[in-house]
């Protein structure tokens, strides 16, 4: 098995001459695999090279959670950094989802820890209304299902329900909603009720309420689930225009071609509920 890399003075990732590219997931090994997850690849590939002394700003150490009796996230060790673009991988039933509740402090393990921007996450420390309101305002959480983040009686206050909750003036609130009203194209749609919205309404009012709240991190999970070619199309020039700005994206998907447009590495979530240490490639780097 031969990687795809990059090192200094390399314009792109690339391969040695005479060497296959693993072009498509599909050549990548799966667990069990000859070649597949007993075979270690280069440290080097693990993340995007980052500056000498950075720490990360999500952090998990042996992180294990189970619904009842259920192993869901089993030993996770992975550490995400400030800017890193992100795609969570794997089979449905996997864990992404689950990995994505753990780093929004929505569920909380029962071995191990995570640390977000150095600052321990668990029950404990949730429960300081303090400590959670910094959380969520710095990492943002869409839904697959928007519908499970909608719940005010109008788009105008649901944008503007987090601003609210973080504390800021009602003059700054209404700003931040008018802004983001402009940028997303939704003004019309500020007195509608959610429930009366289309899927892709749906979809850009649930990013809406996160935008407002200008976070450091956006989860997606599953963003393009549901979505008209239109609505999709949008959607993948928000999510470039996301990177572009240095935000770190944590995205789990099963659209490959969503996955390469906008990865810097992947995670590969295993049948067994865990990080799989897969040979893979850095396509963005």
């Amino acid at each position: 098995m031969t990687y795809l890399h990059t090192h200094e003075g390399a314009k792109a990732p690339h391969t040695h001459e005479g060497v296959a590219i693993p072009h498509t997931h599909d050549q990548i090994p799966q667990p069990g695999a000859s070649g597949g997850a007993g075979q270690a690849h280069p440290s080097e590939l693990h993340r995007v090279r980052q500056a000498e002394g950075a720490q990360p700003l999500m952090s998990f150490r042996d992180y294990c959670f189970a619904y009842d009796e259920d192993a869901t996230l089993r030993h996770i060790d992975l550490d995400i950094y400030a800017g890193d673009s992100v795609v969570l991988m794997g089979y449905n039933g996997s864990g992404k989802s689950t990995l994505l509740k753990a780093m929004n402090g929505l569920v909380f393990p029962q071995r191990g820890e995570y640390y977000f921007d150095g600052q321990r996450v668990d029950e404990r420390s949730m429960k300081d209304p303090a400590f959670a309101k910094r959380l969520h305002a710095r990492v943002g959480f869409i839904f697959q299902d928007s519908d499970a983040q909608l719940f005010c009686s109008n788009v105008e206050d649901e944008i503007a329900f987090g601003p609210r909750q973080m504390g800021l003036t009602e003059a700054e609130v209404a700003r931040r909603v008018d802004d983001i009203c402009g940028l997303l194209d939704i003004g019309k749609l500020r007195a509608r009720a959610p429930y009366h919205l289309s899927g892709g309404e749906k979809k850009k009012v649930a990013i809406a309420c996160i935008l407002s709240m200008n976070p450091d991190v956006y989860c997606f999970d599953e963003p393009l689930n549901g979505l008209d070619i239109r609505t999709r199309d949008w959607l993948y020039g928000f999510l470039h225009k996301l990177k572009a700005s240095g935000k770190t994206l944590i995205i789990a998907t099963h659209d490959q071609s969503l996955a390469d447009a906008l990865a810097d590495y992947f995670v590969y979530m295993g049948e067994q509920h865990e990080y799989s240490d897969l040979p893979h490639v850095h396509i963005n780097c």
